[in-house]
């Protein structure tokens, strides 16, 4: 973020903050403001909240999280919050400027994969465009690494929460953060909680009984979210694009590819309907395979949630395509 833009950010944010003072436990009579970044934070903040938190998301349903840049704006929003839930910064990118914008004496701020292990990255530098990834399947502590925007590097996948066990580590820790600025409603989270958790593991149950016997545990994916899944699962995952659906291959990695999908005779590529899916089509064209969708849950639209689609909706969704590799 340029100087400029800081200075901008900070009249804004001295205007918005009149009347502020210091962070604060939110009284009976006011239902605290959560915001959440995207999708799978803000679905864990809205089951766990229940009717006792007022939550949102900061980015549109449509946005990616790995391309959105802070603004003064959204740092508005953010220090209007009692608490902001974002879910890595392997994710989202911007927190470190949006974070140099927002008083955190006024908004409690959660990583919600604080303390969890991760899975690992690729550990090379990369510039926000155009990057590729290679994915070694090694855990490590996420806690104290640096990250940076520009020539990144991807120590951590952070697609946690398409294995549901690690998910609900994230729901605890958004728990506590949320009985951490309302105590007055502490059973409440922690019953939400506990029955959001119920689910998860119900979920995960499914996923191992119906996935045990499948025949071809080798899945090809256009987009490099899918490492979690694979590890909790027994799959074999093989990528066309990197970790983030901004991530093209070039010419020789599409070769590569078609010459990969031939040696292991898999006849099935799972895309992202929210993405787009052009590079998968050709090397789907000529290699006769077969497209299915297969979701990241990354972006989840306003008509899909209207119409009921949720985490666990859509998760069976994939359960039911993996089914049919």
């Amino acid at each position: 973020m340029n100087k400029l833009m800081k200075i901008i950010a900070t009249i804004f944010l001295s205007l918005a903050m009149v009347g502020h003072t210091t962070f604060k436990i939110v009284s009976a009579q006011d239902r605290p403001k959560v915001m959440a970044t995207f999708y799978p934070v803000y679905f864990l903040a809205s089951e766990i909240a229940g009717d006792k938190m007022e939550v949102s998301m900061l980015l549109d349903a449509n946005q990616d999280a790995h391309a959105y840049e802070a603004s003064a704006q959204a740092a508005i929003k953010v220090q209007e919050s009692d608490l902001f839930i974002y879910q890595d910064d392997e994710m989202e990118f911007f927190i470190k400027d949006l974070m140099s914008l927002v008083d955190l004496d006024t908004t409690k701020v959660l990583e919600s994969t604080d303390g969890i292990d991760l899975l690992s990255g690729d550990g090379e530098e990369h510039d926000h465009e155009g990057e590729e990834h290679d994915h070694e399947g090694e855990e490590h502590d996420h806690e104290g690494e640096e990250h940076g925007h520009e020539g990144h590097v991807h120590e951590f996948d952070p697609h946690t929460w398409l294995d549901p066990m690690v998910y609900s580590q994230q729901a605890k820790n958004i728990k506590e953060a949320m009985i951490e600025i309302d105590p007055d409603n502490q059973k409440v989270y922690e019953e939400n909680c506990k029955a959001l958790v119920e689910k998860l593991e119900a979920l995960n149950t499914e996923f191992q009984t119906k996935l045990k016997d499948l025949e071809n545990k080798t899945i090809v994916v256009q987009h490099k979210a899918f490492s979690y899944l694979a590890q909790a699962y027994g799959l074999e995952q093989i990528s066309i694009g990197g970790l983030f659906s901004d991530q093209e291959p070039s010419a020789k990695q599409i070769a590569e590819m078609q010459k990969l999908l031939a040696e292991k005779q898999v006849n099935k590529i799972y895309v992202d309907p929210a993405i787009d899916s052009k590079i998968a089509q050709t090397v789907a064209s000529s290699t006769k395979a077969e497209l299915l969708p297969l979701r990241t849950l990354e972006l989840v639209s306003e008509e899909e949630a209207a119409a009921g689609e949720n985490y666990f909706t859509l998760m069976r969704k994939n359960l039911e395509q993996l089914l049919q590799n």
